[in-house]
């Protein structure tokens, strides 16, 4: 038997893939489980935890599982909302035993068996080693791609020092730089059914570019909504009356027997990738390229962390009808909260083979070729704003730094302050605008938007202050029935109107939790860089603004409690993948409300 040695470098990709996935692990099953059930202590003072733990700086973290055995960590800082950044491996002690170190994928299976049968945990156990295993990879590629810009024999930050002139594009750069990807998710990067050499050649995370793959199509079988998208089709095919998919797409396409039965017919003839090499964004599946009007966004058949990403038929129609409702608003916000804007999905495509087959063939093919069509923000906008992802900002770079503190730190400079006051304002330019725009929307529109991290962007003045936000992607946009009767969408088919309708509780379930949590409460962990003091001042910030925004929006109950100490909602990832649930049916843990409580001590206590 031949044994592999592993190299240095190898063992290091490892070990940062290891602790990520560990990092993802443990804050979900906190945030999750372990303290609303008071069974975690994030300052644990027990004398009997292992000595590495007890000698190093840093705070000591104990769970304790339903048998009675014991975890146990160091973490460098924690939040109000239980968020924590582990510096140790989790050390593990059962009944009548040592305290030993687990991996991470000892820790699932420690976590998961009492959750679910086997039968459930099996699946989750597979998807948490691949996000590993992929993580590892797009670790090798970032670490590899700074050795060759820097020619230095040292790993550089992936992201530009603050004295560095911006990238061509940042936003591309945003798109394309998250390597770890959701921090409180148990499968940030998991991919399955994909090859290493497709996960290669098509993910954001390597700095992939890639021409689509091209159909010569009968014009008959091509159907549009909303805005006319064949012009743009032919800007990147470089040729009329061609259609696209995505490359991770075509071997499903190609397999389906109804489209075997159209090629047959001589309707539909496969031609392979040519055409603009476009490039993927965050969310993998939407393409991006500089000089187009619009990102397209493709079906794959692909889960990615929770769900199989591809554009059902429903989908296609709801996003396309959504950019013609909301208009008024749309104008609306532009006079109401300046600076907060939705990027519009005026286009939807895709083929239409009903002639041929079934109903359910072809539903099929339609949402195997479907296509939505978001407007991109033109030249001048990215120039002057320098846009960048969300998700992109409120992480970690690769050598452990948050990513947003070259822009605090630059904003410092600019504004002649210091950088806790720097964090300040720049959160206080950014909460203005994210919860004024998206409150807006839900309590005067029954709007329910979903701006998450993936989905905001921010641009900024010459300050360095976040000065304008869009939030995108309106498959997650729902409408809440009061506002939204059935006979105002009457126009929809009724599988369409139903996956708009969000009912009022849903709806700020999803966007508090969109907002305040998965959003403002990454930022504000990553901007306050575990200075507790900072963290309740940023909070602080955030809940004067809440109070600002209740009488122009007539005081809504929901709001009016939640000013008032009302848990937050937080999104059950975990639970969610675990139970094999669809996203829409994702249940909430409710958080200790940081807004109100901003002066108390972190959740948690050692007993």
């Amino acid at each position: 038997m031949t044994l592999a040695i592993r190299t240095p470098q190898e063992r290091t990709l490892d070990g940062a893939a290891q602790r990520h996935a560990i990092d993802c692990l443990l804050n979900c099953y906190l945030r999750e489980y372990a303290l609303p059930r008071g069974e975690a202590s994030l300052d644990c003072q027990a004398q009997d935890l292992p000595m590495g733990l007890r000698q190093l700086p840093g705070r000591r973290v104990q769970v304790r599982l339903a048998d009675g055995s014991r975890l146990a960590l160091l973490a460098d800082r924690t939040s109000v909302l239980g968020r924590c950044r582990f510096l140790s491996a989790p050390w593990f002690k059962g009944h009548g035993q040592g305290w030993q170190a687990l991996d991470a994928s000892s820790l699932a299976r420690l976590l998961l068996t009492p959750l679910s049968g086997p039968e459930r945990h099996a699946e989750l156990l597979q998807q948490i080693d691949n996000s590993l295993r992929i993580t590892r990879t797009f670790l090798g590629h970032a670490r590899a791609s700074n050795h060759e810009l820097s020619g230095s024999p040292e790993p550089m930050d992936s992201h530009e020092p603050m004295d560095s002139p911006e990238p061509i594009d940042s936003l591309l750069h945003s798109e394309q730089g998250q390597v770890w990807g959701h921090a409180l998710h148990p499968t940030p990067k998991s991919r399955d059914g994909v090859s290493e050499a497709d996960l290669l050649a098509c993910s954001p995370e390597v700095g992939a570019q890639f021409p689509l793959h091209w159909f010569r199509v009968d014009p008959a079988l091509i159907r549009h909504q909303g805005d006319d998208p064949r012009g743009l089709l032919a800007q990147v095919a470089g040729a009329e009356h061609l259609y696209p998919c995505h490359p991770w797409e075509v071997a499903r396409v190609l397999a389906d027997p109804l489209v075997q039965r159209v090629r047959e017919r001589g309707l539909l003839e496969y031609l392979g990738p040519q055409g603009l090499a476009l490039y993927p964004t965050s969310s993998v599946r939407t393409l991006y390229h500089p000089e187009l009007s619009h990102f397209l966004k493709f079906s794959i058949h692909v889960r990615l962390t929770n769900c199989v990403r591809k554009n059902a038929w429903y989908e296609l129609d709801s996003a396309v009808a959504l950019t013609r409702l909301l208009g008024p608003l749309m104008s609306e916000l532009d006079a109401s909260v300046p600076g907060f804007a939705l990027m519009p999905e005026p286009a939807a495509s895709t083929l239409d083979l009903s002639a041929y087959g079934s109903v359910e063939e072809a539903r099929e093919v339609t949402e195997c070729f479907g296509i939505l069509y978001r407007q991109n923000l033109d030249a001048a906008s990215r120039a002057r704003y320098q846009p960048r992802v969300a998700m992109a900002l409120f992480t970690w770079t690769l050598d452990g730094a948050s990513a947003c503190q070259p822009l605090v730190a630059q904003c410092a400079a600019q504004l002649r302050v210091d950088p806790g006051e720097a964090a300040v304002r720049w959160l206080r330019a950014y909460a203005g605008l994210l919860l004024g725009g998206s409150l807006l929307c839900l309590f005067r529109h029954g709007v329910v938007l979903e701006p998450h991290l993936q989905n905001t962007l921010l641009g900024f003045d010459q300050q360095g202050l976040p000065c304008r936000v869009w939030i995108r992607d309106l498959e997650g946009t729902k409408l809440v029935p009061e506002h939204w009767p059935a006979e105002r969408l009457a126009h929809l088919d009724t599988r369409t109107r139903a996956s708009l309708h969000y009912d009022a509780d849903k709806a700020w379930k999803r966007v508090a939790y969109c907002a305040l949590v998965n959003n403002l409460g990454e930022a504000v962990f990553h901007l306050a860089g575990g200075d507790l003091a900072l963290e309740k001042r940023l909070w602080r910030e955030i809940a004067a603004i809440l109070e600002t925004q209740r009488t122009p929006l007539g005081d809504p109950p929901a709001l009016r409690e939640l000013c008032a100490g009302a848990p937050l909602p937080s999104k059950e990832n975990f639970m969610t993948r675990l139970l094999m649930k669809a996203d829409r049916e994702a249940g909430y843990t409710a958080l200790p409300n940081p807004l109100t409580a901003a002066g108390a001590a972190a959740p948690g206590a050692c007993q």
